[in-house]
């Protein structure tokens, strides 16, 4: 007689199918779309990775311009400039800081290969406004 407790287990039929075949293709089917969902994930962190990067070199594009600016001119005549380009180093801050990169924990996952420790950013506080 069987036990209340056998009844209630899933038929490993469900699970692997009914031959060889059937069960090397179901893994095979499982393999593939969890490094597809693995691979959109990366993916959907790396655009934003990437667009931060962008907004970085912007700012410090401006940040290079204000240090040329202060070394070379400091004649009262480039103040228009440099006011100019202090506003527009805050507006590129606030559009890199408006950026965010989603964060999936690799090691949790069982995945630990795919973390990348130059994916993380130094913050631009040590920087200060001339």
């Amino acid at each position: 007689m069987a036990f209340n407790r056998d009844l209630k287990k899933k038929p490993i039929v469900d699970d692997y199918g009914y031959s060889l075949e059937e069960a090397f293709n179901n893994g095979n089917n499982a393999t593939r779309e969890r490094y597809r969902a693995m691979l959109l994930m990366y993916q959907n962190q790396l655009e934003p990775i990437t667009a931060k990067h962008d907004e970085e070199r912007e700012v410090y594009r401006v940040l290079g311009k204000l240090e040329l600016l202060k070394e070379l001119f400091k004649k009262d005549a480039r103040r228009k400039e440099k006011n100019k380009l202090k506003t527009e180093l805050v507006l590129a801050k606030e559009k890199m800081d408006g950026v965010k990169i989603p964060y999936f924990d690799w090691f949790k996952m069982g995945e630990p290969q795919m973390f990348d420790g130059r994916l993380c950013f130094n913050n631009l506080s040590k920087f200060e406004m001339f």
